[in-house]
């Protein structure tokens, strides 16, 4: 159900980076809502798009939206900035619309893994740090400033199926919060559109818990069904892959609370709502299928540095990573013979 956004929080603009599956269901959704949308595609996609629209069948049934579509050269300054690329293309992206960013632009990141600004404006010892495994040149932290990002992690099952057109048939979840951790007006604002659009919106002051209660879903599914073909049900109630993914969760609690940090639900209920998913590919098993790079920096690798700093050791973690790297590459053609 979409309703009509009234009152302060009407016709901001929105620009949307990327048209994956992820940003082509948000900009259709936002659309919806009659929110002044702009999506930054290119190649066959911006065509497309720019020609037909973006058709989303998602649990409403099938919309056909019509929606400002332009190249990242050509966009304009964004009140909201929505990055929804693969983690691997994130740097190209932010460098490719950093133009956009003004000082009063939210940034939202709506990308898988470990975000880059995880230890910016985090009051400590750790405030500053570089995770390399997802910015190893410090391209995201030169394009956009810590003050302008909203920390958000985002529950949403997509497919795209050719250009311009995608799938989805689960709910549609956001969770918003600063990354310094105080509640903001923008946050509220961001929130208002969102549910607008048909998103479950939750706002909260400890944004790195529901980042790690993210990760920890992608890292325990993601490269075991890249590695396996299963889908989320068969990868959650198979009794051998279940147990696999169950000490890759007990292996990670450990290093979430040496940051100081906690998931937000308990473990058997991350496994439980994984399972509850059904005959759904993770987007890592998506992408092997296409030959398209895997998203494992900011999934398995940044996870796995974040570990080693603490001295924290992972080992089956570290094998299922090794795994998925090796079916990347073999996907990719790079194996050696």
């Amino acid at each position: 159900m979409i309703r009509t956004i009234e009152g302060d929080h009407a016709r901001r603009k929105l620009v949307v980076a990327g048209a994956g599956a992820i940003g082509l269901t948000l900009a259709a959704r936002l659309g919806l809502s009659r929110q002044d949308v702009h999506l930054i595609a290119r190649g066959s996609s911006l065509d497309t798009i720019r020609r037909d629209g973006i058709r989303l069948i998602d649990m409403e049934g099938l919309h056909h939206v019509a929606i400002k579509t332009t190249s990242a050269e050509d966009g304009d300054a964004a009140e909201f900035l929505f990055l929804c690329s693969k983690s691997q293309d994130l740097p190209a992206l932010a460098a490719s619309v950093a133009h956009l960013v003004t000082p009063a632009t939210a940034v939202v990141r709506v990308i898988n893994g470990m975000p880059w600004w995880y230890f910016e404006r985090l009051a400590g010892s750790w405030e500053g740090m570089q995770i390399r495994s997802v910015d190893p040149a410090g391209v995201l932290k030169a394009c956009i400033p810590s003050h302008n990002i909203i920390g958000t992690t985002t529950m949403v099952t997509a497919e795209r199926k050719e250009p311009g057109v995608a799938l989805t048939f689960n709910p549609l979840q956001m969770t918003l919060g600063e990354n310094n951790d105080i509640l903001s007006e923008r946050v509220d604002q961001l929130g208002s559109i969102l549910e607008g659009a048909g998103f479950n919106v939750s706002k909260t002051a400890r944004i790195r818990d529901a980042v790690w209660t993210k990760v920890v879903r992608n890292l325990i599914s993601n490269p075991v069904t890249a590695i396996t073909g299963a889908t989320l049900r068969q990868n959650f109630g198979d009794a051998h892959l279940v147990a696999i993914s169950r000490q890759m969760l007990d292996e990670a609690l450990p290093l979430i609370a040496a940051y100081e940090s906690r998931v937000e639900v308990e473990p058997a209920q991350i496994i439980e709502s994984g399972r509850r998913l059904g005959d759904v590919k993770t987007s890592m098993l998506q992408d092997l299928e296409r030959g398209n790079e895997l998203e494992l920096a900011s999934i398995c690798d940044a996870v796995l540095e974040l570990a080693d700093l603490r001295g924290i050791p992972m080992p089956v973690t570290r094998a299922v990573s090794d795994l998925a790297h090796f079916k990347s590459n073999r996907s990719a053609g790079v194996v050696a013979a």
